[in-house]
């Protein structure tokens, strides 16, 4: 996590951030360099096999260049880097205006920040704009007819007064209902996204999908706690007809050796690269505060 420098021991998809980081930073970056970069800060700390960590990074560098390449296929026109000399050297496209980079540049520092201490920036919240980056990203892939919104903490209101808006806009689910004798003391009940696809003859029974959003790289323990059939069960008085399925958004680029271990558990997964495939249409106003945001956000890296 920034602002630490990263390790030789680290994995791919994490020294492949820290070459994007690097590449944003100075332009572009080679492997060559990367293993320089490494191999210094392991002289600094004096450690002990240095010479072995240099000569296991070389070999892992292979596997960084391969990971950057799985990704500029997966995000497409959205991947803000190039890979130039026969793919040994990274090169940041620091013109590119498609706002889809934007977005992947927004992702990657939203996953190596400190996204407790460093995730306001030009006073937006970074936590946020990954909620109402998620909402827009399930509506498009559920399709033009589909609906979202966002649930989370960061909208106002009571979670009592959340959930009989969901069932209004939703039009099943009947209203609010408390199973306990004791108040609430639920904020959102593990949900910060909602996408839904509605009939025309707007009868119960639909596609409903249950989002959770995580920045950071602190999500593998949480894949498995939004549970949406408790949810209905527990704080709708008339549950919808079909249960809805869960997704979970994340910053960061997962790592492809355990796809599907967290795919399995976390249910529909959006990753970094997911994102960023389905962000053709952002509304302009979002777009400008992920620009701002990471803009500041940049200003404020030092490594």
């Amino acid at each position: 996590m920034l602002p630490s420098p990263p390790s030789s021991k680290d994995e791919e998809h994490e020294l492949a951030d820290f070459a994007e980081l690097l590449a944003i930073k100075n332009g572009s970056v080679s492997s060559r360099e990367i293993v320089s970069y490494l191999s210094k800060l392991c002289d600094n700390h004096e450690n002990v096999g240095c010479d072995d960590d240099e000569s296991e990074t070389t070999d892992e560098m292979e596997e960084v260049m391969a990971e950057l390449d799985r990704r500029m296929k997966a995000c497409g026109s959205g991947y803000p880097f190039t890979l130039a000399h026969s793919g040994s050297t990274l090169r940041h496209e620091n013109g590119c205006t498609n706002p889809r980079s934007t977005i992947y540049r927004y992702l990657l520092l939203a996953t190596r920040l400190n996204m407790k201490s460093a995730r306001v920036h030009k006073r937006i919240d970074g936590t946020k704009l990954l909620e109402d980056l998620s909402a827009v990203v399930i509506k498009n892939y559920l399709g033009s007819r589909s609906r979202s919104l966002v649930f989370g903490t960061a909208v106002s209101g009571g979670f009592a007064k959340k959930i009989s808006g969901l069932c209004q806009e939703l039009r099943e689910g009947g209203q609010f209902k408390n199973p306990d004798i004791d108040d609430v003391d639920e904020n959102d009940g593990g949900i910060d996204t909602v996408g839904w696809v509605p009939f025309s003859d707007r009868k119960r029974g639909q596609l409903i999908v249950f989002g959770q959003c995580k920045t950071g790289t602190n999500w593998r323990d949480e894949t498995v706690k939004l549970r949406p059939d408790d949810f209905v069960r527990l704080w709708m008085s008339d549950p919808p007809l079909l249960t809805p399925i869960r997704a979970f958004f994340i910053a960061e680029s997962a790592e492809q050796g355990h796809w599907v271990k967290h795919a399995t558990k976390a249910g529909l997964l959006f990753d970094r690269c997911r994102l960023v495939d389905f962000s053709e249409t952002v509304p302009k106003d979002l777009i400008e505060k992920i620009e701002t945001w990471t803009c500041a956000a940049l200003d404020s890296v030092k490594f």
